[in-house]
């Protein structure tokens, strides 16, 4: 090499490990900040955690990669913290990066910067017009792929690609039995696990879907090939039994969502994958023969069992069947209705901003009915409260408290009555009455299984103070892995285009206060507000017109550009006999066609998981075979 080409090879060394210590310190700070603020978990606990786990990605950088997938399921805790910009699986990416930057140095400034520059300038777009905080939501998915993406290239680099590949599939399995106990755990609570007549959408851990945002849906399609590539893997007796037990535990897990595109998206990547497998022994010419192992038969012959007994029988999902044409009617006129929302050639070509359409300005435009809204607030003597409005006047006459909560989770007290009171005045001057609605539930999420509930009357003007009593009747004595989680509190406004202000509440059983954060003193820590049933403000349920609408053509353009090229080498890849080809086509085009039905911008761990499958298929498409 010349000596030019030796000072321009070390100039871009030193550059790319200057942007390398930048990223990893401002990961670094963002972590450490998001740590000490932690509401639920004490600093002494969180921190450790957060540079332990930046010790382990900076000593073994791989490992950090494979917690991503394996620990993304169970990493928001958002029902009980209140947070819903940023939540635990950030913490955990944010110790990754800082680990992967300080550990190791991409040898291409490129791959490092412009992928990071074209993230934040989506997001910069977003926040230009107004601040909104759904647009660094949705914008930190793009931005976590987009970092993590150089990391992943160099763990491509430094290890042999079927071993890295392998070691991600297991790790995102092994996520998937986080997400299967969880359904078990919420369905045995309520509706039951061998009910499937009860109108019960499954969430599992997902807490993103109380916007309907579908988030299970996709993350069981993603992961339902990687689970027949598991089964073709050499394994002993004991695995293999156990691996064929969990396959009908996931089966079950799909088929109790409910879902019609999940359910479809599921089978049809399965199929394809074993299509592509037998595509691909026939050009290679392989000689041997493939029998079916008696072992697989049964497994095929439960699954199907399992699936008469969800689509042969008078069950929830034959009734969502049936209501299909009428659904993707109301669909197709939700779509042809955000559409309106493009009003100018610069929207045609950028779009509004990722994030936005969520946005009550947007919506209002558009002539949708806000369900109610949350706000924290400061009063005139300078002490803090919340403002709770109800739903919007077009929503009159919807079941009370149906649609929008501000919730908080509690510790059950079974057979406990509980004391509440609560100090609240109406917002505007000359206001009427307002109606406000107390519940304590055994819930989930979206399905209050049992409630006592109150309606309080705020009159006219001034603070005043409320008070009431609710049974604990609810709370049923029962295991405390059946139990735990499942005590909430909601308050809703039932008076349309109300809004009370709130200074301070109370819960009290057994002379404690069992609301955490009463008055707002801590923001909105612990405070979740809660949508049910109405989700038409939230997303647009088709990831391509949510992406023409928040990122112009520009971004959808970007979007299938990448996803062509990415499916045209791994086409290639595959028809050359290299491993894991097959899987990433059929995870990828599952999520690609259930994307036809609903969004992933809006679920954050999910659209990075999928991010992250788009990343290794684009890598895995240009590593040379080992």
């Amino acid at each position: 090499m010349s000596e030019p080409e030796n000072r321009r090879s070390g100039l871009n060394s030193r550059f790319a490990g200057r942007i390398s210590a930048a990223i990893a310190a401002a990961c670094l700070a963002v972590g450490v900040s998001l740590a000490v603020a932690h509401p639920v978990w004490p600093r002494l606990v969180v921190l450790p955690v957060f540079f332990g786990v930046v010790l382990m990605s900076v000593w073994r950088p791989w490992l950090g990669f494979l917690a991503l997938p394996a620990l993304a399921p169970i990493l928001n805790f958002s029902p009980w913290t209140g947070y819903l910009v940023f939540e635990e699986f950030d913490l955990l990416v944010l110790a990754v990066l800082t680990g992967g930057y300080f550990g190791s140095n991409p040898r291409d400034a490129k791959h490092l910067a412009w992928p990071a520059i074209i993230a934040l300038c989506f997001i910069g777009w977003g926040s230009i017009q107004d601040i909104f905080a759904n647009t660094w939501r949705v914008g930190k998915s793009l931005l976590w792929v987009t970092l993590l993406w150089p990391l992943l290239r160099c763990t491509f680099d430094t290890l042999p690609r079927p071993k890295t590949l392998a070691r991600f599939f297991w790790a995102a399995l092994l996520g998937s039995v986080w997400v299967v106990l969880a359904v078990l755990w919420e369905r045995a609570f309520y509706p039951g696990l061998l009910d499937i007549h009860t109108p019960y959408r499954t969430v599992g851990l997902f807490w993103e879907m109380h916007h309907g945002g579908a988030a299970l849906d996709i993350y069981l399609v993603l992961i339902a090939p990687l689970l027949a590539w598991a089964w073709r893997q050499a394994l002993p007796s004991a695995g293999r039994l156990l691996l064929g037990a969990f396959i009908l535990a996931f089966v079950y897990a799909c088929l109790t969502t409910f879902s019609r595109g999940a359910v479809f998206s599921a089978a049809g990547a399965v199929i394809l994958q074993g299509m592509l497998y037998s595509w691909q022994a026939r050009r290679q010419q392989a000689s041997k023969e493939h029998t079916i192992r008696p072992a697989s038969l049964l497994v095929i012959a439960l699954v199907s069992i399992e699936a008469f007994m969800v689509f042969g029988t008078d069950s929830f999902m034959n009734s969502r069947l049936q209501q299909t044409g009428h659904d993707f009617g109301g669909r197709l006129a939700h779509w042809k209705q955000a559409l309106g929302v493009l009003s100018s050639p610069v929207d045609w070509i950028f779009g509004i901003g990722l994030g936005k359409f969520p946005s009550p300005r947007i919506q209002r435009e558009l002539g949708v009915p806000l369900p109610g809204e949350f706000a924290l607030a400061r009063f005139a003597d300078g002490t803090r409260g919340a403002r709770l409005a109800g739903p919007d006047n077009l929503l009159k006459g919807s079941p009370p408290g149906r649609f929008f909560a501000l919730s908080q989770r509690i510790d059950s007290a079974p057979g406990v009555p509980f004391r509440f009171s609560m100090k609240a005045r109406n917002e505007k001057e000359g206001q009427k009455d307002s109606q406000v609605l107390v519940r304590i539930c055994a819930s989930h999420l979206l399905y209050p299984a049992r409630c006592s509930s109150r309606v309080v009357n705020i009159k006219g003007e001034g603070w005043q103070e409320q008070r009431g009593w609710l049974s604990g009747r609810m709370f049923h004595a029962q295991p405390w892995w059946r139990s735990m989680g499942h005590g909430v509190f909601l308050i809703s406004v039932l008076t349309p285009d109300a809004v009370i202000e709130i200074a301070e509440m109370r819960l009290e059983a057994g002379a404690r206060n069992r609301l955490l954060n009463p008055g707002f003193d801590e923001g909105q820590s612990h405070w979740f507000p809660q949508s049910f049933h109405y989700f038409l403000p939230w997303h647009i349920d088709n990831f391509y017109l949510e992406l023409l609408v928040e990122t112009g053509a520009v971004g959808l353009l970007g979007f299938l550009y990448i996803v062509f090229r990415v499916f045209w080498r791994l086409f290639q890849t595959c028809s050359a006999g290299q491993t894991f080809s097959i899987e990433l086509i059929s995870s990828g085009a599952g999520v690609l066609v259930l994307g036809l039905v609903v969004s992933i911008l809006d679920m954050p761990r999910v659209a990075t998981l999928t991010g992250l499958f788009l990343v290794l298929a684009l890598l895995a498409g240009t590593v040379k075979r080992e």
